[in-house]
């Protein structure tokens, strides 16, 4: 009697022995239960009166109408509810292009075909189909973004983004490049790390990141990957191949193909008749146009070279 009364509803657990089992429609970006667990609903308001009836008695006995309703109906609608909030609007990757960035748009459709639910679980992530991803992005790609396109970065910031779409959160920009350095600080008290596909440099310095660099690596003849440690300074150094000058030079590594040093300096200038510098390639700091030295704006070589020191760590990662 006082369950009636104070229930809408009396719910009897049915089919015990069956586990939940979902169907994810990609048309229409929604799970469906297969096979999920049942219980029998029962509405007290149609058995209030009938109990009225006897009131008087201490035991009755009713065989009450009910209804099935699968266990977890409300959970799924909430869920399909959230996976609406991942598609309902396009999602913009940031795409390197050179020394510009561009964006290539996720439609609704292609969201919901990335999408790969494997379980009704409101605080859990939705996977996303990493080789989908990739290949529908490095299908739109221009030969300038697939030097710089970085496939595991993509995947792990648009999965990201579709998460905080999940829980209500605000969608952080989705790179197609890495945003961020890929060691800790760990690798010496002082050091610089070049990444090749984002065309940045990062000095880390007691062990913290200090500072991050915009920069430009080599194209006709690559900058190389590897661990390598500055062998040597000088304010201002003179390519004889190039015949340009390298200001704040320091030198890295020697390149036997090239016959020279390759080192880190500010952007590369020559002189006119007039004496007058200019850059020969323009201004290019952001893509890959030197050959094979690691170029930095003359705002920020000043503060490299000041700060870096014969027989240090240089870390260039893809």
């Amino acid at each position: 009697r006082e369950t009636i009364e104070s229930q809408a509803e009396i719910i009897i657990p049915a089919n015990n022995g069956v586990s939940q089992k979902i169907n994810y429609n990609s048309q229409i970006g929604q799970v469906e239960p297969i096979d999920s667990p049942q219980d029998y609903v029962v509405a007290t308001s149609a058995i209030k009166e009938e109990v009225a009836w006897h009131e008087s008695e201490a035991e009755i006995s009713i065989t009450p109408s009910y209804t099935l309703r699968p266990r977890y109906a409300s959970l799924i609608d909430e869920y399909n509810l959230r996976l609406n909030r991942v598609y309902r609007s396009p999602l913009q990757i940031s795409l390197k292009n050179g020394v510009d960035y561009t964006e290539l748009t996720l439609t609704p459709a292609i969201l919901r075909n990335l999408l790969i639910p494997q379980v009704v679980d409101l605080t859990r992530a939705v996977e996303v189909s990493a080789p989908k991803l990739t290949a529908y992005v490095t299908n739109q790609l221009t030969p300038k973004q697939k030097e710089y396109f970085n496939a595991e970065a993509t995947y792990i910031n648009t999965r990201r983004a579709i998460n905080a779409r999940f829980l209500g959160e605000p969608t952080p920009l989705v790179m197609g490049v890495d945003d961020g350095p890929s060691s800790d600080g760990s690798y010496a008290k002082r050091y610089l790390e070049v990444d090749l596909s984002q065309q940045k440099m990062y000095f880390f310095i007691n062990n913290s990141l200090y500072r991050e660099y915009r920069i430009s690596t080599g194209v006709d003849y690559p900058t190389p990957l590897g661990e390598f440690h500055i062998l040597n300074k000088a304010p201002k150094a003179f390519s004889d191949i190039y015949g340009v000058w390298m200001p704040y030079w320091m030198g890295f590594a020697y390149a036997n193909k090239v016959g020279a040093y390759l080192g880190i300096h500010e952007i590369a200038y020559a002189l006119d008749d007039k004496g007058r510098p200019f850059y020969k390639n323009g201004y290019y700091i952001g893509d890959k146009k030197t050959g094979g030295c690691i170029a930095m704006e003359p705002k920020d070589a000043p503060e490299v070279y000041n700060l870096s020191e014969v027989g240090m760590l240089v870390r260039i990662v893809p």
